[in-house]
């Protein structure tokens, strides 16, 4: 009953935490805007910052490159991120630090409510231009390809809406997966979802900003 109760309370919380948070961050690492939601899963207020940035002048139903930028508390083990919303049918991103403590990402894709095996129709470039980590948290920086549109049962296309919100989702776990891309991972503790506004995500001259990122 108790932790029935707390589990309530924290996920009251998590929606409560990314609605509030919505908001465009300008980087100075990148000189990108990123559209910025807080995705809590410690009722003492620790979370993971997830921040999107598209390139602007998308037409609807096109599918279009996007950059991720992720803050990390240390503690988190591994973090993910479900591109439309929840665990099954649509790319997902796996992320933890490896043994030199360097950001591992990982494309994954589940079905239903399995482990997620690797997923070769999205792929992310990770950047050295915003890729960084202090005593208390890391942060990285890539590019996706293949994040914001995919192909599902009967061979229907998805497509995330440059021009609006998109339903997302993360999920926390305290577990390090080992130092690999195709590492298993363990269930997680937490989950949540928030609607991300890729309005504020928009970005002119596209093109010539991703060419100043160094890989």
């Amino acid at each position: 009953m108790i932790w029935t109760l707390w589990v309530g309370i924290l996920a009251s919380l998590i929606g409560y935490v990314s609605a509030a948070d919505a908001v465009q961050y300008r980087d100075p690492d990148t000189g990108l805007t990123f559209s910025q939601n807080f995705g809590l899963y410690k009722a003492d207020g620790r979370g993971i910052t997830f921040r999107v940035a598209i390139p602007s002048g998308v037409s609807q139903y096109t599918p279009y490159d996007a950059v991720v930028q992720i803050v990390v508390p240390n503690d988190v083990g591994w973090g993910g991120l479900a591109w439309n919303g929840g665990m099954t049918k649509n790319p997902l991103l796996t992320f933890w630090r490896g043994s030199n403590n360097a950001p591992i990402l990982s494309s994954r894709w589940a079905n239903g409510h399995t482990t997620p095996t690797t997923y070769n129709g999205a792929t992310y470039t990770l950047y050295k231009t915003g890729t960084k980590s202090n005593s208390t948290h890391w942060q990285f920086t890539a590019l996706c390809q293949g994040c914001t549109s995919w192909t599902v049962d009967g061979g229907v296309t998805r497509y995330l809406s440059a021009r609006g919100g998109n339903r997302l989702a993360f999920a926390y776990s305290p577990s390090r997966p080992a130092s690999n891309t195709n590492a298993a991972i363990q269930v997680h503790e937490v989950h949540g979802y928030w609607s991300h506004d890729f309005v504020q995500a928009s970005n002119d001259n596209w093109d010539a900003a991703i060419a100043r990122l160094q890989t």
